[in-house]
């Protein structure tokens, strides 16, 4: 059902949890993970900076599939530079790409009040792709964290 799993990691306390149930359905389906990490470059009123550094984006996709394959799971990554385009568009074009049938994504990331304005790039992603979402959240109590909480939806393919 899903062999083709590609998870969606900021650096963020929510995409943090999102790796794990992105590696355990990677487990129940015999599928394999792609993970995703979207560079994105800050927009000013005089020039364009950096909001991580390239190695950072490099060393957060490097460490999640280590994990991954860690985890007996086959896993590869990639960081996309991505600018004056919304990260939600970047992950959804990315899935279609890689052909994955399962994006697995934080309920909230590192966007802030851009998400206020824009709208959060979760629900972005929920409403652009034509594949099934699993939106992981980050526990809020120790009996959470026992039993991760997860959300799946079936986005509409319009």
């Amino acid at each position: 059902m899903f062999k083709h799993i590609l998870v969606a990691l900021d650096g963020s306390e929510y995409s943090r949890h999102a790796l794990p149930a992105a590696i355990e359905v990677a487990k129940r389906f015999d599928g394999e993970v792609f993970v995703l990490h979207v560079h994105e470059e800050g927009r000013g009123r005089a020039s364009s900076n950096p909001l991580e550094t390239a190695d950072d984006a490099a060393r957060l996709v490097a460490d999640a599939v280590q994990a991954v394959r860690g985890a007996g799971v086959p896993g590869r990554g990639h960081v996309s530079d991505l600018f004056g385009e919304h990260v939600g568009n970047g992950i959804v074009e990315t899935a279609s790409a890689q052909g994955s049938d399962l994006i697995v994504m934080g309920s909230r990331g590192l966007s802030g009040v851009e998400s206020l304005v824009l709208g959060s790039v979760t629900q972005k992603v929920m409403h652009q792709a034509h594949t099934a979402v699993l939106v992981v959240r980050a526990p809020e109590s120790a009996r959470e964290a026992a039993e991760l909480g997860v959300a799946a939806t079936k986005s509409s393919t319009a």
